[in-house]
């Protein structure tokens, strides 16, 4: 199964097969990741806490409790790592400057009981340091990886790590996903506890993972879904075991595609984008699936609406550090701190009738379909020297494809869907039901399956 590349370039869904039949060691397995973040990430700059030591010492353990027939499940003796935003214990999220973490956050704490090795900390673009290296894109280092779980987008698409926690606030997990062809997936709000995780915007952050592959995201998503009571956010829906339903096929299945919206983004999307899209939605057709247009006119003002409560809700987290942040810090910091200054309450309680109207929307459109297919970026991930410090936060999150999601909790999964002329990914973005992660999961693994995309690996 691994005689076709190295182990680093492993899913984890192929790691756990040959884990829990004993031909590959968990020891191994990490030995070989941190091999791989030792010859790249000079490049890649994507890790800011690299616990090897520790790392290799869980892995041990893991392997013993194996070998003793103690095997706790698919993510056991997995290496992963987390965006910085998450907890860690020993090391705290650095973007909370000012306040003290909590140890382990709920999503770290999970996978670690689940069995998963934790390689460490990753880059963000929201961290307070200006001074940190920039995340290089592991398809060409010259390029971004999309932020801001910029490490995430970096690490596991060049083999540093074989799954990650990213957060998504605005685009945040998806965003990487697609510039750096990976997996990602945003759970509805509520499906995983944000307990440890640093807050942008409390009513908009998600937890979720990234990976190489849908069905290792059906496996992290499980490890790490379920009610916390420390979460008072946290949702009591019953968690499916989504990887066992991914082989379910699609036909029937009700694809909605949110034609108006598109054209009316499309002067801001690259005709590549465009094209690989209808090409992805045509492939589901062929698979089975019934594509239907669908109207979704509170779409434009879901995006105002997103971005007014973020930068708001971000201003009132980080009142306490403010002041230092001003001063010091990097500058998509800068901006989201004037604009929380600058948006009042009562723009912020107008975004909240907004988001009731979007979301009564939405449940309709849901009546008569079952996800929705629509782009996932604007363009390929773009040359680093043509951003500027504030690029990534005004220009590049392509807020109209990803906010309305964040803004009523809606799952979203960005898919790999082939490439620009460059050889830079292109996605594909499913959007689900509230809790039915499971339909976007196996429509992104059918169309994954089908086209196999994630066989390609970056050059670095």
């Amino acid at each position: 199964m691994a005689a076709d590349r190295p182990l680093y370039y492993l899913s984890i869904h192929e790691a756990q097969q040959l884990i829990q039949s004993r031909q590959l060691s968990p020891v191994e397995l990490t030995r070989s990741v941190l091999e791989r973040i030792a010859a790249v990430d000079g490049k890649l700059h994507a890790y800011i806490n690299l616990m090897a030591d520790s790392a290799l010492e869980e892995a041990r353990v893991a392997e013993a409790e194996i070998v003793g027939g103690n095997w706790r499940g698919p993510m056991h003796g997995i290496p992963v790592a987390v965006k910085d935003q998450l907890d860690v214990e020993g090391a705290a999220a650095r973007i909370r400057q000012f306040t003290k973490g909590v140890g382990d956050a709920t999503a770290v704490r999970r996978l670690r009981e689940a069995g998963a090795i934790m390689l460490g900390k990753l880059h963000m673009s929201s961290l307070p340091d200006a001074d940190l290296p920039v995340p290089r894109n592991p398809w060409n280092t010259e390029h971004v990886t999309g932020g801001s779980s910029t490490g995430s987008g970096a690490a596991v698409a060049g083999g540093l790590c074989l799954g990650s926690l990213g957060e998504d606030t605005a685009g945040s997990i998806r965003n990487p996903s697609a510039f750096c062809g990976l997996a990602g997936l945003k759970a509805t709000y509520g499906r995983v506890s944000r307990y440890g995780l640093a807050p942008l915007s409390w009513s908009l952050d998600h937890c979720g993972p990234m990976a190489r592959v849908v069905e290792d995201t059906a496996h992290m998503l499980r490890a790490i879904a379920g009610h916390d009571p420390q979460d008072p956010t946290s949702s009591t829906a019953p968690v499916a075991d989504y990887a066992s339903a991914l082989r379910e096929d699609v036909k029937g299945m009700v694809v909605g595609v949110p034609r108006d919206y598109i054209n009316e983004c499309a002067p801001r999307t690259e005709p590549i984008v465009l094209k690989l899209m209808d090409k992805a939605i045509d492939e589901l057709k062929s698979l089975g699936a019934r594509v239907e247009e669908v109207k979704v006119q509170t779409l434009h003002i879901a995006t105002i609406s997103n971005a007014v409560i973020y930068y708001n809700e971000f201003w009132a987290a980080h009142k306490s550090d403010a002041a230092w942040v001003l001063k010091n810090g990097a500058a998509q910091r800068r901006a989201r701190i004037y604009l929380g200054i600058l948006t009042n309450s009562a723009d912020y309680i107008q975004a909240q009738r907004v988001r009731s109207r979007v979301r009564a929307e939405f449940a309709e459109v849901f009546r008569k379909v079952d996800c929705l297919a629509l782009p996932c970026q604007t363009g390929p991930a773009p040359l680093l020297k043509d951003m500027g410090p504030i690029d990534t936060l005004f220009k590049h999150v392509v807020p109209e494809y990803h906010g309305p999601f964040n803004l009523v909790g809606l799952p979203t999964l960005s898919v790999p869907c082939g490439f620009s002329e460059n050889n830079l990914p292109i996605a594909l973005q499913l959007v689900g039901k509230p809790f039915d992660e499971l339909t976007i999961l196996r429509a992104g693994y059918a169309y994954q399956q089908h086209m196999r995309w994630f066989e390609r690996k970056p050059p670095i």
